[in-house]
């Protein structure tokens, strides 16, 4: 039997109004429907649920402080959930089989960069841990479907902010291929002497790495605030967590490339390859996770004029040293 249950989350505290919303949709049958009352015109929740593709949605103003959006659900979007958190208990307990992989890709091929980060964000708000979401799923469902969010990888003009952060991003790749071909030189080299070039090359490699930091900048401070107005949280959440990680390799990479006479020569070419393999790795798929997953969301849900306001802030940041120029200026 289809019923309509009634929430009023108006003058709530964010995380009480995610606590009755939340639990309530996830709650609705096929055909059940949830009306919500807010103070104020739900905009990203709107966003959110038309992105799931789960519920058909009304939204009506009653009063200068008196919004109602009527949630009705026409999918079961539990099923996703479900087989989403299936997969991840059994990447962590290292039983996928290969019955189980093409199970995997047959649902992942389904989903698109935005439902993605929409269904990692349920699966998080469930007790699902970040750290769990950032080294299975997210590697798992880049593996399976690599060549089709690269097909359907939307470009923009520059000055768009998007289109300087990913022509940025073309400049680090090329740096990790430099860096990747030093590891190998250090590989075979038995001293300092042996790696010829390889010294002031990794200096300016390590340097440009290094020189990154206001272009993650320009994603924390100016990017990821906007997209989470639109409460899409948790992808801007697990790239904040790579920027933690991936800055302390950089700076070590920095002060062992910059300080060789600190070492000996073993030492140095022990941590120069595992740096250098580390970074390479991890940087890479950080790169394609922010082209081809969050930046995509935000081309997604931010509005024109949220685009202006983040170009302004990236602006007054300031840029990097290999920063097409043309991408700077402001129009």
């Amino acid at each position: 039997m289809e019923q309509t249950n009634i929430i009023d989350v108006r003058r709530m505290e964010h995380h009480h109004r995610e606590n009755l919303i939340f639990p309530g949709l996830d709650s609705l049958k096929v055909g059940d429907e949830l009306r919500i009352i807010l103070e104020f015109d739900p905009v990203p929740l709107v966003h959110m649920l038309t992105a799931k593709g789960d519920f058909e949605l009304s939204k009506e103003k009653k009063g200068d402080e008196e919004w109602i959006l009527d949630v009705k659900r026409v999918n079961n979007g539990h099923d996703k959930k479900a087989q989403f958190k299936k997969l991840l208990r059994e990447l962590k307990d290292g039983e996928m089989t290969p019955e189980t992989q093409n199970e995997a890709k047959a649902l992942l091929e389904l989903v698109d960069a935005k439902t993605l980060g929409i269904i990692e964000q349920g699966l998080i708000r469930e007790g699902v841990s970040r750290e769990e979401i950032r080294e299975s799923l997210c590697d798992i469902h880049l593996d399976m479907i690599r060549d089709s969010l690269i097909s359907n990888k939307r470009e923009v003009p520059p000055p768009h902010p998007i289109n300087t952060l990913m022509e940025e991003h073309k400049v680090i790749l090329k740096s990790l291929d430099e860096l990747a071909g030093v590891v190998d030189r250090i590989k075979e080299a038995a001293s300092f002497a042996d790696m010829e070039n390889g010294l002031p090359r990794l200096k300016d490699i390590s340097h440009h790495l290094v020189e990154a930091e206001s272009h993650h900048e320009r994603e924390e401070d100016c990017l990821f605030p906007v997209l989470e107005r639109h409460d899409i949280t948790e992808p801007s959440n697990i790239m904040r967590m790579d920027h933690v990680e991936l800055r302390k390799g950089k700076k070590e990479l920095y002060q062992y490339a910059h300080n060789p006479e600190d070492h000996d020569f073993d030492e140095f070419r022990v941590k120069i390859i595992e740096l250098g393999s580390y970074l390479t790795k991890e940087l890479e798929r950080h790169i394609f996770k922010e082209d081809n997953i969050l930046y995509q969301i935000a081309l997604e849900v931010l509005s024109g004029e949220e685009w202006k306001e983040v170009k302004r802030k990236c602006d007054k940041i300031g840029y990097c040293c290999f920063t097409p120029n043309d991408r700077k200026e402001a129009r």
